[in-house]
């Protein structure tokens, strides 16, 4: 009897799986699984070379709500002598809950946390309440109808373990999340510097040109707000009048803001730029990256990036970004999540930026090993096969 592979990839967002899990997608094609993307929504600004080298190997990519509703509608199977091995892999909250639908039931499921999210970080009353029905319902339901679970960093996985959610045999941790150390690399970066006129005749580093950059959702959890009350702290000492400050953010968090915020922003000359589906560009012309988060981020993609190209971080302590300072990535670190502590790193940094420059190799090679697509890949098939 022969068999018949098949594999559903489930996510919120479009955007998520094609930019940053095209390489786990490949991969399994290559292994000759039947794929089938599921989405909920479109999300971001979404790689169309990749896009279409997915859709050019036959691959289906639907809305849940039509594989829904063509999966309950009555057939017959053509299949019927096949025997199946069916994957789920699930992607984030509402596809982990959604994963227990009827319809996947013949499924293996395994769950990919992205990161615990803001409930299990919240410091309010409700979030608290809310967080202790959560839990009981991933210990005793969800985590049960899963065959594995993998997380991003060791805080999540030690979370998980103190909390009984899921027994330690299921748990495991997977690096990365679809970085490709072929794109995101230093030469990449100074080749991408050069193609813009970052360099002068000396082959220096025109840092007068650059932003100190924020690279995120406009949201209190991403610490957007924090990071504007830096900028304003340190754009009134004189020192600090000479910085530049660019934000990063989806189109639509952009046109949401109040437009009195956006004319008060662009006063004080702190540009505001929509995603692009290329970020090289706007790293290439960031000086350093603010990563302010204060919600369990699973780890950090603008992390990643940053630390792959060689790019210094100002970081507030946060689970898996805390993991890339262990690995010796250029920045600076601090448990302080105020504005000023923010400023510090930020004024640290660019007053001995000469110490930040240049990412070592062997700490590139280590990031490499530890984080790029074929590291991320194989722990993931390796857990997977054994199955």
């Amino acid at each position: 009897m022969r068999e018949n592979k098949q594999a559903l990839l489930f996510a919120n967002t479009l955007w998520f799986l094609i930019n940053f899990k095209s390489s786990l997608i490949e991969e399994l094609h290559s292994k000759n699984y039947k794929i089938k993307i599921l989405y909920l929504r479109k999300g971001g600004v979404i790689d169309q070379k990749i896009l279409q080298r997915i859709v050019s190997k036959k691959i289906k990519i639907l809305p849940f709500y039509k594989y829904f509703f063509s999966s309950i509608l009555p057939y017959k199977s053509s299949f019927s002598n096949l025997k199946s091995e069916k994957l789920l892999f699930s992607f984030t909250i509402g596809p982990l809950f959604l994963g227990l639908l009827p319809v996947f039931f013949k499924y293996k499921k395994f769950a990919t946390l992205e990161g615990l999210g803001r409930l299990f970080t919240s410091r309010s009353l409700h979030h608290r309440v809310l967080k202790r029905f959560v839990e009981i319902f991933y210990r005793y339901y969800l985590f049960k109808r899963y065959e594995k679970v993998f997380v991003l960093n060791y805080v999540d996985y030690a979370y998980i373990l103190e909390h009984k959610l899921v027994s330690i045999s299921k748990i495991f941790i997977i690096p990365g999340t679809g970085i490709d150390a072929d794109k995101f690399n230093p030469k990449i970066l100074k080749k991408e510097r050069k193609k813009l006129n970052l360099y002068d005749s000396s082959n220096n580093l025109k840092t007068n040109k650059l932003y100190i950059t924020f690279i995120g959702r406009i949201s209190p959890e991403k610490g957007f707000y924090r990071f504007i009350a830096a900028v304003f702290f340190l754009i009134s000492t004189e020192e600090s009048k000479k910085f530049k400050f660019r934000i990063v953010s989806p189109k639509s968090d952009i046109s949401n803001l109040p437009t009195s915020f956006k004319d008060h922003l662009n006063s004080l000359d702190i540009e505001l730029k929509n995603y692009s589906a290329n970020p090289l560009e706007y790293y290439a012309y960031s000086k350093i990256i603010v990563i302010p988060t204060t919600y369990a981020e699973g780890l950090s993609r603008v992390a990643l990036e940053a630390s792959f190209l060689g790019i210094p971080i100002a970081a507030i302590s946060n689970r898996g970004v805390t993991a890339l300072f262990f690995d010796g990535i250029l920045g600076e670190l601090t448990m302080d999540q105020e504005p000023y502590g923010i400023s510090l790193l930020i004024k640290k940094i660019n007053e001995n930026y000469s110490d930040y420059i240049v990412l070592p190799e062997k700490v590139f090679e280590s990031l490499r090993r530890k984080y790029d697509n074929n590291a991320s890949i194989t722990s993931l098939l390796r857990v997977i096969e054994k199955n």
